[in-house]
């Protein structure tokens, strides 16, 4: 890697090149976002030790540094030590470094809180509703019809809508690595989508209104995004600020709950395993064990 590209990384200047063009290389195989993030974990573990190498690091430095997040929650710890797993397990496969100390970093068990962050029919239909613009209305309605990412959306052109031979549509969507792959539009959504399009000229969906207004080639990014919804959510007058990514989990919940069967929600959210679709089965049960017990008088 040049000399100017490891400059750039911005991580913690005096570290020696070598290191600074293993977490180069690793970094720049990440997605924009996780590469913002992990940046910033690994130039906070470089200040902590700053005499500390890649090669010389140990498990006790690693457990040490993570330890001293006690007060974060366990979700944020966790994030920590992912990242830090990641960047010795590259520098191991690449044979920059023999062993890899992060192997032996204990698991931080984090309670699933997934059934906090699924609104009910009734408050997306008032963020939806009480959403006076139409272009961050038809946000919202992506977002809960379709269960894309927050990243995903980000990423859609014009050309992403697709249309086909029975005169239906679907939408391409770019994933995780960079995977595409493509979800039927209800042709409610796929109409109103269409109205949308013909009113714009920019390559991309989603613009920002003065980027409209300029013909700017330039998406909305991923906080725009975050604000919209949390903006929607007060309109609604919620008793929660819900993310983009509660508007996912609520498509993957109702659709469940309406027969959709599990394979179908699995691919239209992009999920690489069927059991990370699987969790979504549990969130609000419709009976127990209890329900088939005589009622003691």
């Amino acid at each position: 890697m040049p000399v100017s590209q490891i400059n750039n990384l911005e991580i913690v200047p005096g570290k020696n090149l070598e290191d600074l063009a293993i977490i180069g290389s690793w970094l720049f195989q990440k997605s924009e976002k996780t590469q913002r993030y992990y940046r910033r974990i690994v130039k906070e573990f470089m200040n902590f030790y700053p005499a500390l190498t890649l090669k010389t690091t140990q498990i006790t430095h690693l457990s040490l540094f993570i330890k001293t997040f006690g007060d974060h929650t366990d979700s944020t710890r966790n994030t920590y030590k992912n990242a830090l797993c990641s960047l010795f397990s590259f520098a191991q496969k690449t044979g920059y470094i023999e062993r890899n100390p992060a192997t032996m970093l204990e698991s931080i068990k984090t309670p699933d809180r997934l059934y906090s962050k699924v609104l009910s029919r009734e408050q997306v239909e008032q963020m939806i509703l009480k959403e006076m613009n139409s272009r961050n209305s038809l946000i919202l309605k992506i977002f809960y019809f379709t269960g894309i990412r927050v990243d995903e959306l980000c990423k859609l052109k014009v050309t992403s809508i697709q249309k086909t031979s029975e005169d239906a549509y679907y939408l391409l969507v770019e994933g995780k690595g960079r995977k595409v792959r493509s979800i039927n539009l209800p042709s409610h959504l796929s109409i109103e989508l269409l109205d949308y399009v013909a009113k714009i000229s920019t390559r991309y969906l989603f613009v920002s209104e003065s980027d409209l207004a300029n013909i700017v080639d330039k998406p909305l990014n991923s906080s725009q995004i975050f604000r919209i919804v949390r903006a929607s959510a007060v309109k609604a007058k919620l008793s929660v600020m819900p993310s983009p990514h509660w508007l996912r989990h609520t498509c993957a919940t109702h659709s469940i709950e309406a027969g959709a069967p599990i394979h179908v929600v699995q691919k239209t959210l992009g999920h690489e395993s069927i059991s990370t679709t699987g969790k979504y089965l549990d969130i609000r049960p419709k009976e127990s064990a209890g329900d088939y017990l005589k009622k003691i008088e």
